[in-house]
């Protein structure tokens, strides 16, 4: 080697290594805002829910050529901005500790999880594995987190979607996992940068939307009028010492006046009064049979419960909430479902969890009423989770959320009528809707799709765990920057394209010392297809010959 020419080029090495480590901390830092933002957008209590569909690219589409240390921090960093969002909701609607943080941070590591997951895959060769099993991830977990987690899917991408028609019916197929795959999908095929994809990604985008178009297809004959009724509550709202007869005395006004407009059935909210046992106010049986409706009154106190009173006299129908909401609500947990004249009861957090509206759905329950109580902010929110459940099994639904959004919605999700609540003045919905349901495939075969992906993310994970993938990525490639000009590691001994070869930090792959690098990673050199092989397929290096191993005497 001539040493006069080794200092100018190491010089210049290591000058394009500092421009290869500026250009990763300026890509990974605005790939980490860029997603922040869309998702801060796209996602909460109110979204636009055009910027969900892209709030991933940009950190998908820079962590292949970062190191998995910086993807997986840029993919934190962005996730867990774009959901502060929610923060000023959790400590201050909810009143929770600043320790309901960490639930925040605990989404944005599953975020991050996906994204080195992916990361992985590519970088070992399996991209369009990769733009699969990355989506199939995210919906997988998303399953999890519903399933183990006290709230429920409530932090599911999938209600960013519930207006977003015809594409909002798939979750009739695939329950909500479906819409969890759907909008990391776009991401993910960007990112793998193989044009196949992009042409998968069009066939499943028409597919959806023309199932959604022959679903909403069907048209339904509205036959029974509802009532949906909201007004001003009171801190204390016991009965019969306290707050209780004031309530029912605003109340006894605004329920006449709806059986008078030719309602069948008239919904209030949840926790509307405080009882104990053995005090129900006798006023509710009087104004079911006076006015000839069925009366559904949500009740606090001993119990979270929710009640149909019968114009008949008959006994009450009696349904207890089954999800309490953690630190806030004490009551004991309801353990059965309830049906009356094939109508079913719920209250509030219960739409947040699939299972149990799927269980009404089995029983083919035609029609669910809902008393609930919103935080004012999330109304709308809570009310697209109802849409969600009742696409999901086809079953149309009448919620009150006081303090939020009152709304009647058919079997397909389509909102009937609509009104906010507010929670100091009352509100009055009137609308029709069609008892019965349209069975889904959901509701038959359950949470297939959350299985279907849990077993390509196995598929991804067995291709990991291979190492004929390894080294045959070319960084540079991904970049579209020269090769040369870019590290080259170690194939033999990297871990998921994390060469350790010396290189500035977070980008993927270590450079090879100067005035040696052609751009080909190490475990490539001696196995040119060009050269004559020894037997085994490698051909040995010639001693003196660079990275040849050192010949020692006897």
């Amino acid at each position: 080697m001539n040493s006069g020419n080794e200092g100018p080029a190491r010089v210049q090495a290591a000058g394009r290594a500092r421009l290869v480590g500026v250009w990763a901390w300026v890509a990974g830092v605005s790939a980490a805002v860029a997603t922040g933002v869309l998702l801060f957008l796209g996602s909460g209590l109110h979204t636009l829910p055009a910027l969900t569909w892209s709030a991933a690219v940009p950190v998908f589409f820079v962590a292949p050529l970062l190191r998995a240390r910086a993807a997986g921090m840029a993919a934190f960093a962005g996730w867990f901005l774009g959901l502060s969002n929610l923060v000023r909701y959790l400590l201050t609607d909810l009143e929770l500790p600043a320790v309901a943080l960490g639930f925040l941070a605990a989404l944005a590591a599953v975020f991050a999880l996906t994204v080195l997951f992916f990361r992985a895959l590519v970088v070992r060769g399996h991209p369009v594995m990769a733009a699969l099993a990355a989506p199939a991830l995210w919906a997988a977990l998303d399953y999890l987190i519903a399933n183990f987690s006290p709230h429920g899917a409530f932090t599911s991408l999938a209600y960013t979607q519930a207006d977003v028609a015809p594409i909002n019916q798939i979750v009739s197929l695939t329950g909500p996992w479906g819409l969890s795959f759907l909008l990391l999908l776009p991401a993910a095929v960007i990112a793998a940068r193989r044009w196949i994809l992009v042409g998968v990604l069009v066939v499943v985008a028409a597919g959806t939307c023309l199932y959604g178009v022959a679903r909403l297809g069907h048209t339904t004959a509205p036959q029974l009028k509802i009532a949906v009724l909201s007004a001003e509550g009171a801190d204390d709202a016991g009965w019969p010492d306290a707050g209780g007869p004031v309530i029912l005395d605003r109340y006894r006004p605004l329920i006449v006046d709806a059986a008078k407009q030719g309602a069948q059935i008239v919904l209030l909210p949840e926790k509307m009064i405080d009882v104990h046992d053995g005090q129900l106010p006798p006023l509710f049986q009087e104004l079911a049979t006076s006015n000839k409706i069925q009366l559904v009154v949500g009740l606090g106190g001993d119990h979270n419960r929710a009640l149909i009173f019968h114009p008949d006299g008959s006994t009450p129908t009696s349904y207890d909430k089954h999800h309490l909401i953690p630190g806030l609500e004490s009551y004991p947990r309801g353990d059965h479902l309830a049906t009356y004249d094939g109508w079913g009861l719920m209250i509030c957090k219960d739409m947040d969890f699939p299972a149990l509206a799927r269980q009404y759905g089995k029983l083919g329950t035609g029609l669910l009423l809902v008393p609930a109580l919103d935080f004012v902010d999330d109304g709308w929110l809570h009310s697209r989770m109802a849409i969600l459940r009742g696409i999901e099994n086809g079953v149309p639904i009448a919620r009150d959320g006081s303090k939020g959004r009152l709304t009647l919605t058919d079997a397909y999700g389509r909102v009937v009528a609509e009104t906010t609540a507010p929670a100091d003045a009352p509100a009055t919905l009137i609308g029709e809707l069609r008892p019965g349901i349209d069975r889904t495939v959901y509701t038959a075969w359950g949470d297939w799709f959350a299985w279907l992906c849990g077993l390509v993310v196995l598929a991804g994970v067995v291709l990991l765990s291979r190492r004929g993938g390894r080294g045959s990525i070319r960084h540079g490639q991904l970049r579209g920057l020269p090769v040369a000009d870019l590290p080259a590691g170690d194939a033999a001994r990297d871990d998921a394209g994390d060469h350790h070869g010396s290189g500035p930090a977070g980008v993927a792959g270590g450079r090879e010392a100067a005035g040696r690098s052609d751009g080909v990673h190490r475990a490539e050199r001696g196995q040119r297809s060009d050269r004559p092989r020894e037997p085994g397929g490698v051909r040995p290096l010639a001693p003196g010959t660079t990275d040849a191993p050192r010949q020692h005497g006897p």
